[in-house]
């Protein structure tokens, strides 16, 4: 006995050939549900379903006052949409990724669909939103957890799945290796005590462990590992508190650069100067802090990445590659205005 879906999704699929064959052209009128419900053997309400489903996705507009629902242009182009939870987008790492993620994806055929959020935060109902929205496939960075989602699905940096292993796909950038740079470039400049701040202790690990083991290389370990975001102090008052306990260091470095652009204006307001005194690091290489001070910091290319993950995933929705996927994508090491060899003492 055929579902309600399986009734509708004859529909949508008899539309989209229609309209990917050219028989319904840019600003056709299609059949009304009338019309469906008699073709197919379906109710009108299963009909308009059908009709919502390529509306949400694109392929068709409802026009106003009796105008019906025609064919939207370029529809032959257009295969689908994607669906895209990210961080906050006023964040520059999140606004250049997300528009590597458009550009990619507009670029195969296929529409973005932008959340900042879970569906009133819970998972079950944002898979639920997502199969009523008809989307293709679904691009996740950050640390969303979504189960029981019968589309292919793209991790962008999920720190928090065991790394390159499971059933997930997953595209990550190199931080282990980046972590490594940073803490050779710190070494040949001839720091020895360095402090490490990490955003939050669980997540963003493999930067501290490529940063960690590059030392280990010379004999030599950070003074301490820090979590900024859970002490709930100032940025001068966390560096007080913390050149207190390591007076002796010369460098912090940090795993993000939006804790290292806190930290410069800090150290600046303690009259702390940077490189003078103290060299400061930080990590993915954010737009906007670049344009202030020149950090020394890994530039993760999200712009690029983003591109790149639309690309595995149209290819994963059109069954080109076969799941689950893993890779790596290069960072590159900016060598910028924030570090120096250690001060004389």
């Amino acid at each position: 006995m055929e579902t309600v879906g399986s009734k509708r999704q004859k529909v949508t699929e008899w539309l989209l050939e229609q309209i990917r064959s050219g028989a319904f052209p840019e600003g056709k009128r299609i059949p009304s549900k009338y019309d469906l419900a008699e073709r197919f053997q379906i109710n009108k309400m299963t009909a308009n379903s059908a009709v919502e489903e390529l509306v949400v996705k694109g392929y068709l507009e409802r026009r106003a006052r009796g105008g019906g629902t025609v064919v939207r242009p370029r529809a032959s182009r257009f295969k689908g949409s994607i669906a895209v939870f990210t961080g906050d987008v006023s964040v520059s790492y999140y606004s250049s990724l997300l528009i590597g993620i458009q550009e990619g994806a507009q670029s195969y055929g296929y529409n973005t669909l932008f959340y900042h959020r879970l569906v009133n935060n819970d998972p079950e109902e944002t898979v639920q939103f997502l199969k009523m929205s008809g989307v293709s496939g679904v691009v996740i960075a950050n640390f969303y957890q979504l189960s029981s989602l019968d589309l292919p699905v793209l991790w962008i940096d999920k720190n928090r799945i065991p790394v390159l292993r499971g059933d997930f796909n997953h595209l990550m950038h190199d931080d282990y290796h980046g972590g490594q740079m940073l803490a050779s470039h710190l070494y040949e400049l001839g720091h020895r005590k360095i402090i490490y701040i990490s955003q939050l202790a669980d997540i963003l690990t493999r930067r501290y462990e490529g940063f960690r083991e590059e030392l280990e290389k010379h004999s030599i370990a950070p003074l301490t590992k820090e979590s900024y975001f859970r002490s709930g102090l100032s940025p001068q008052e966390f560096l007080r508190r913390l050149l207190k306990r390591f007076p002796e260091a010369t460098a912090i470095a940090c795993d993000g650069d939006n804790v290292a652009f806190e930290f410069y204006w800090g150290l600046k307001e303690m009259g702390i100067r940077v490189p003078g005194d103290i060299s400061l690091t930080g990590f993915s290489g954010f737009p906007d802090v670049q344009r202030l001070i020149k950090l020394t910091t890994v530039d993760e290319h999200p712009h690029r990445i983003g591109f790149y993950a639309s690309e595995l995933l149209v290819s994963l929705i059109e069954k080109k590659i076969r799941e689950p996927v893993h890779e790596v994508f290069d960072v590159e090491f900016i060598n910028g205005a924030t570090t120096a060899p250690p001060r004389k003492n």
